[in-house]
């Protein structure tokens, strides 16, 4: 197969891609922010005890689910996809753990 038989790929403009990397950022912060509030909401309604280890588990969902409406509110366009959801579930569930776990320490 030669070039010539795969469709062109529309290149994207400068301000296009500018404006990716300005809600990339805003998720990760936003994500961010979220997660530490997690931890440490999780460390004051969960405490150290093991039984209610599950509690903050359901603290953390809910802070990602909560993001649902925070990016509209603050200009993220397009629709958030799947591999935006598995990015933003991932560094709140980063920020949540370590938050957690130094304020456990």
């Amino acid at each position: 197969m030669s070039k010539a038989d795969f469709p062109k790929i529309p290149e994207k403009t400068e301000e296009e891609r500018k404006k990716e990397h300005i809600d990339g950022i805003k998720k990760t912060v936003v994500s961010g922010i979220f997660g530490i509030i997690a931890g440490i909401t999780s460390f004051y309604l969960a405490g150290e005890a093991q039984a209610r280890a599950g509690f903050g588990f359901t603290v953390l969902v809910f802070a990602i689910l909560v993001q649902k409406y925070i990016y509209p509110s603050i200009n993220v366009t397009g629709e958030l996809k799947a591999k935006d959801w598995l990015y933003i579930g991932f560094m709140t569930l980063s920020f949540w753990l370590v938050s957690w776990t130094l304020l456990l320490n």
